[in-house]
């Protein structure tokens, strides 16, 4: 059986950039005895560009789109000032003339992009972290159609989804264009920082057409060895900040007791104790020693009165 029309094909655009002009083409094959009826080109179901080389003029346009006369031929459809609105699906029909009338029909999608007017945006993120800290950022790609695809890489190695906090497309109701915003949730380690520092980098694409980054710098945040030695109050006063946790400061005997490795007790008692037994010794020398006084004046006198 011999079929006069065989091998159509369409070249459709996957994105254009709104604004761009897209190249639509239709290619086909017939067999030596057949020509070709009409080809019909579609957007959606609604036609918008039809040749007809038996007719006069051979070539119509409808409404549905802008379509470059000029440009535009049996083969090769050029639709001009593009909108986000005629994105779609476009169908090249090719149909061959009597006695066949066969009739194929080809179809592609094509999407017209409106990229973000910036750069995405950082946000959420500290100047420095240690390792063990959590770090918590978000990447936005504002006022686009589709919403920008966004990925995250830390020291340009891509992080891995489940690292992601995934948020739904934000639209403007008055424009209609989406904003896109990924989020990044990372426990800190000492080995993400090269040199001290780590780098984080946010991409938004969309397609081939629109592709930007950003970056964020972050500084590993050491902390500080504080100094160990107790010949010194001021040492003594920094090591005590770090082991009272309570909010109360202890008495300065608690503090250096307890900073030396034990626990003293705090009343009074042993020093009064001495001070009262010394005082009691004394009182008891006075006496001894009046009552040694006394009786060596009664001693003289009774010798006295003897003589």
């Amino acid at each position: 059986i011999s079929v006069g029309l065989r091998n159509v094909r369409v070249t459709v655009p996957t994105a254009v950039r709104k604004g761009d002009s897209a190249h639509l083409f239709c290619d086909y094959e017939l067999e030596d005895k057949e020509r070709l009826y009409s080809i019909k080109w579609y957007k959606g179901k609604r036609e918008f560009y039809r040749y007809t080389p038996q007719e006069k003029p051979s070539m119509k346009v409808f409404t549905a789109v802008d379509v470059e006369r000029s440009l535009s031929n049996e083969s090769n459809v050029v639709i001009k000032a593009l909108e986000t609105n005629v994105s779609g699906k476009y169908s090249c029909e090719v149909s061959a003339d009597a006695p066949s009338f066969h009739t194929m029909i080809v179809s592609g999608d094509m999407e017209v992009i409106e990229p973000p007017p910036e750069k995405p945006s950082i946000t959420g993120l500290q100047s420095r972290y240690q390792p063990g800290d959590i770090l918590r950022g978000n990447c936005t790609s504002i006022n686009s159609k589709p919403p920008a695809n966004l990925t995250w890489t830390i020291n340009d190695v891509p992080i891995i989804p489940q690292y992601y906090k995934q948020y739904r497309p934000i639209k403007d109701t008055h424009t209609g264009l989406d904003t896109a915003i990924l989020g990044i949730n990372i426990l800190v380690a000492h080995g993400h920082f090269i040199k001290g520092k780590l780098k984080l980098k946010c991409q938004a694409t969309i397609h081939q057409i629109y592709d930007e980054s950003s970056e964020w710098y972050v500084e590993e945040d050491r902390p500080r060895i504080l100094a160990t030695g107790s010949s010194s109050g001021h040492n003594l006063n920094q090591i005590n900040q770090h082991t009272v946790y309570d909010g109360e400061l202890p008495d300065q005997t608690d503090m250096y007791l307890t900073v030396n490795g034990y626990k003293a007790d705090k009343s009074p008692t042993s020093s009064s104790s001495a001070t009262q037994h010394v005082g009691a010794y004394v009182k008891v020398g006075w006496i001894a020693f009046y009552i040694c006084t006394i009786c060596t004046v009664l001693l003289y006198s009774l010798r006295v009165g003897i003589s």
